[in-house]
């Protein structure tokens, strides 16, 4: 697994009293199989895995994953899928490497193809909650 998985910090559209708390994936169509891909296609697989939640039925909200210092950035879904299982089915329909998983604030790392659980800490200290969020990239003041 990309070791950067593990400093991974997140932005997300809606305030911390929504979150669900019986547990939601993060979940990216962006970069399969940890392959760095152009723009056009990232956005593409963003809105084809947005119609895919949708069609599912299950709730989702904009969640961006990046790197502490903002300089990478991946936009992704917390969705409320039920279960790290289907989480897991998820990511490996996008070929993702990883999924991250939230429940009761607890952040975990799982790996999309051992099922491979590491456990990353509380989840509030690494994201900026309620962000008026494009929908695609944070702009960072210069």
């Amino acid at each position: 697994m990309n070791p950067a998985h593990r400093t991974a910090r997140f932005w997300c559209t809606i305030p911390a009293g929504e979150v669900p708390d019986r547990g939601f994936a993060i979940v990216t169509a962006c970069n399969p199989a940890d392959r760095p891909t152009d723009d056009e296609a990232n956005r593409r697989a963003d809105a084809a895995l947005a119609v895919e939640l949708d069609r599912l039925g299950w709730r989702r909200f904009r969640v961006i994953g990046g790197s502490p210092d903002g300089a990478h950035q991946e936009p992704g879904w917390g969705v409320d899928c039920g279960s790290l299982a289907d989480a897991l089915g998820l990511g490996r329909r996008w070929d993702q490497v990883a999924i991250f998983w939230v429940e009761h604030d607890e952040l975990l790392l799982a790996g999309c193809h051992d099922g491979s659980v590491e456990a990353l800490g509380p989840w509030s200290l690494r994201t900026r909650f309620d962000q008026p969020l494009g929908p695609w990239r944070l702009e960072f003041p210069g």
